[in-house]
């Protein structure tokens, strides 16, 4: 029989083994949004198909045609161009900032040409900051190459006009240069001496932001004044390659034979040309490019790959030089990767992954205080550590979130990529994977060690809290282990 004296310990029994029976109604809410927004955020990151990623080729300006011809297709076959020794041509223009600068100048230095007009909405900007992020980067490596830039629209690009432009770009002064001068000499200098295509718009062609059309590429210039090598400064790779080639860590590019006749483009004389596989390069490591009207010739390379050898003629293993390859050009395209994530990230952006790498260590140091402190049985200093490791923890989830939904909407990308040996990237995949798993299982595990809390069910708390716990400062430590590989190692 029930009396008022038992009555109150008779329902807090029962409300117990009701509890115990199943999981709470607060518990099994505040899980399921937090499982919900796992698996979005899973989705959104790794699984939603990539239909609104930037196509790298709106990118880069539509090839124009040449009297009357279309460039061929990307996926046939190339034609890649072997500069000829050629001189360039004397000339002399008048710099932004002043001066003037002239072949002579230039001589015994080495020097990039890149042709832009600061009136241009399409490609002309994207050159100019793969310009400014080359002389930024190779300053200590190489201070004394040289970068100029050609208008190819002097008649607007006044010397004034050119200067707010490098300015905008953060140029050194010192070592990039800004030519301005005559519109129609530039325009023949840079056809005739660069053999590079520039053509004023007009008639309906002529839109703003659309004055004049010209190549895309940016030529390298030896000591005596020789065109060595061209590169497609919208191309991510080739940007790579160049830097590469400026801070010489590739070897820099020779020119061809002599000019001696040969086919004629326009008032261009004397280029001679290699048919090669769509994407392949040639000697200086630079990609394949067509010309449209030109004759084509076979290297004697190609004729060798044509014959069925099986080795060079060096005695080298083509297919371990391809294998080799095929690494560099990864690595590459990884390091473009990021560089490209780190110039069109905001600030506030970039700054995230530190910030998270910072509060995973917070809760790093928590979580072991909490268990110095259960240990020493300061049971209340226990509990708020660990409710301040936990919002610790959410505070790094939506900072997690915030970056990533950040990075592809900045950069299209859904994530960094990791740079290294293979060995270090199966280190960083064998600590990634079992982290990403863990991680989701994180916040569910932990809810519910604080339910058993609230609820005093203490031997259900200590039972579920010795696998939380690892899992919990796991996840942490390795989080923070993940940044310092992606941001931090040795490259």
């Amino acid at each position: 029989m029930i009396t008022p004296s038992n009555l109150p310990q008779t329902n807090v029994s029962i409300a117990n083994r009701c509890s115990r029976s199943g999981m709470s109604t607060f518990s099994f809410l505040l899980g399921s949004v937090l499982w919900l927004l796992v698996l979005a955020a899973i989705w959104k990151l790794f699984l939603q198909k990539s239909d609104d990623k930037p196509d790298p080729a709106s990118d880069s300006q539509p090839s124009a045609s040449v009297d009357g011809v279309e460039p061929a297709e990307a996926s046939t076959s190339s034609v890649v161009i072997r500069f000829p020794r050629r001189e360039l041509p004397d000339f002399e223009f008048p710099e932004c900032m002043g001066g003037v600068v002239s072949r002579e100048s230039l001589l015994g230095k080495r020097w990039l040409a890149s042709f832009v007009f600061t009136r241009c909405i399409e490609t002309c900007p994207m050159i100019t900051r793969n310009v400014s992020d080359l002389h930024r980067r190779v300053a200590d490596s190489n201070p004394d190459f040289q970068f100029v830039t050609f208008s190819v629209d002097s008649s607007y690009d006044t010397a004034e006009v050119l200067k707010a432009y490098a300015e905008t770009f953060r140029a050194d002064h010192a070592r990039w240069k800004f030519l301005t001068g005559d519109e129609n000499t530039i325009h023949e200098l840079i056809r005739t001496g660069f053999t590079q295509y520039v053509k004023p718009n007009l008639g309906e062609a002529r839109k703003p932001g659309f004055e004049v059309a010209h190549s895309n590429r940016a030529v390298l210039i030896n000591e005596e004044g020789v065109p060595v090598a061209t590169y497609l400064m919208t191309d991510p790779d080739h940007v790579v390659k160049l830097r590469r080639v400026i801070e010489g860590k590739d070897d820099f590019p020779v020119p061809g034979p002599p000019v001696s006749g040969g086919p004629v483009i326009g008032n261009v004389p004397g280029l001679s040309f290699s048919v090669a596989p769509a994407g392949g390069s040639d000697a200086t490591g630079e990609e394949a490019k067509s010309e449209p009207g030109s004759d084509s010739e076979t290297t004697p390379e190609s004729d060798a790959a044509t014959s069925g050898e099986k080795k060079n003629s060096d005695g080298s293993d083509p297919a371990a030089i391809e294998a080799a390859d095929k690494s560099v050009v990864s690595e590459a395209a990884a390091s473009e990767r990021n560089e490209k994530i780190e110039q069109r990230l905001p600030v506030w952006v970039s700054r995230l992954p530190s910030i998270n790498a910072a509060l995973n260590s917070c809760c790093t140091l928590l979580l072991v205080a909490g268990l110095i402190a259960i240990k020493s049985q300061k049971k209340i200093l226990h509990r708020n550590l660990m409710i301040t490791a936990f919002l610790f923890s959410v505070v790094f989830l939506a900072c997690y979130l915030t970056y990533h939904q950040a990075l592809h909407h900045f950069t299209g990308e859904r994530g960094r990529a990791f740079i290294g040996s293979e060995t270090a990237m199966l280190v960083y995949r064998s600590i990634l994977i079992p982290h990403v798993i863990l991680a989701v299982f994180v916040p569910i595990l932990a809810i519910r060690v604080f339910v058993h809390a609230w609820r005093e069910r203490w031997s259900e708390h200590r039972r579920l809290a010795k696998i939380t716990f690892p899992i919990w400062l796991f996840v942490s430590i390795t989080g923070v282990v993940i940044y310092g590989m992606l941001y931090h190692w040795p490259k």
